[in-house]
């Protein structure tokens, strides 16, 4: 079984899917032009959907979810450029699992980890 699509509802669609383009090499495969919708095409063929929200329910403050890369400076190169574009990401923690940072966009989090090398 393969995980298919995530479905976010966000606030802006259309700076959600510039959000995802510029940080997480997403493309975008539908109207530009859609304040409703958007489908994005990952690297590896994941499709993340951003509907516009529909009413006024927040995500639980721990929702998040994660990009696993491959090695640290990956995790380091992504925090700056998250900070550098004024994103509001943590400082880069490591720990028994590994390197990470996570970065709260439009209502959720996102992980960015490289696993522990052994």
């Amino acid at each position: 079984m393969k995980l298919n699509h995530l479905d976010l509802q966000v606030e802006d669609v259309q700076s959600t899917v510039l959000f995802f383009e510029r940080y997480f090499g997403f493309a975008l495969i539908s109207s530009r032009a859609s304040p409703a919708i958007a489908f994005l095409n990952g690297e590896d063929g994941f499709v993340l959907v951003l509907q516009k929200k529909k009413s006024d329910e927040v995500y639980p403050s721990d929702f998040h979810f994660g990009f696993l890369v491959g090695d640290v400076a990956t995790v380091e190169r992504l925090h700056r450029e998250l900070r550098d574009g004024n994103e509001a990401v943590s400082d880069v923690q490591v720990n028994g699992r590994g390197t990470m940072i996570y970065c709260r966009h439009a209502g959720f989090l996102v992980e960015v980890s490289c696993r522990k090398q052994h």
